[in-house]
């Protein structure tokens, strides 16, 4: 029988822009630039530095070798391959697959994280400038937050297309380490942007669309000012 794949939640803090992990008591990991710069492990109380080669060939194997029962093991493949769920594209997962059969990343979250599915997309204007940016909400649309355009990435088209920017993913990673997250934001900013007026008042009300998956709350400290 085929093992579970390693797959680590991480919890992003967005007011203090942290990116964290714990595994046990005494074992707890923060991502540097979404694991960019590397990662602090505090274990048994001492924190050292993990370089992004180390986590890839010594601290996953370590992870899977002493915590596998609890979180899997991690089981690199260069040529696995699936489709996107509902993109229709090809996509590299070495990393191995969630519990859902989809992609995992470097840092072994589930694509659901990776994509932002923890929050209802309400509008998504066009990205033309680091003050535009995309609308969601954790509730309904009683609460509105919004991620920034930004081509502070490390996508190796960007020089391809000087005019494109890209939304903030909902947390850091190697092709997007600056990604600040989810920020607050308003009706009215909702309102301004574009968004059809039904639509914020569908909003107000408190009748959009669910998350997908509001389990992965859990994962995030969203700022509330």
């Amino acid at each position: 029988m085929s093992q579970p794949h390693l797959v680590l939640h991480w919890t992003f803090d967005i007011p203090n822009q942290k990116l964290y992990t714990k595994l046990a008591d005494n074992l707890e990991y923060e991502a540097l630039k979404g694991g960019y710069e590397g990662y602090n492990k505090k274990f048994n109380g001492e924190t050292t530095h993990v370089t992004p080669l180390e986590w890839e060939t010594v601290e996953k194997p370590w992870i899977s070798e002493n915590y596998g029962e609890t979180y899997g093991y991690y089981q690199f493949d260069e040529s696995r391959t699936k489709m996107h769920p509902t993109m229709g594209w090809e996509e590299a997962c070495q990393f191995g697959l969630g519990p859902d059969g989809n992609y995992l990343d470097h840092m072994q979250r589930m694509q659901i994280v990776l994509e932002g599915h923890d929050m209802a997309t309400i509008f998504v204007p066009l990205l033309k400038s680091t003050n535009d940016a995309i609308f969601l909400t954790p509730d309904r649309g009683l609460t509105i937050y919004k991620r920034f355009g930004t081509r502070d990435v490390m996508y190796p088209t960007l020089n391809d297309i000087p005019d494109s920017y890209w939304p903030d993913w909902s947390q850091p990673c190697m092709m997007q380490p600056y990604s600040k997250g989810s920020q607050l934001s308003n009706h009215d900013e909702l309102l301004a942007a574009g968004c059809p007026q039904e639509d914020v008042d569908k909003c107000k009300r408190g009748e959009w669309d669910p998350p997908n998956h509001p389990e992965l709350q859990q994962y995030y400290i969203y700022p509330t000012l």
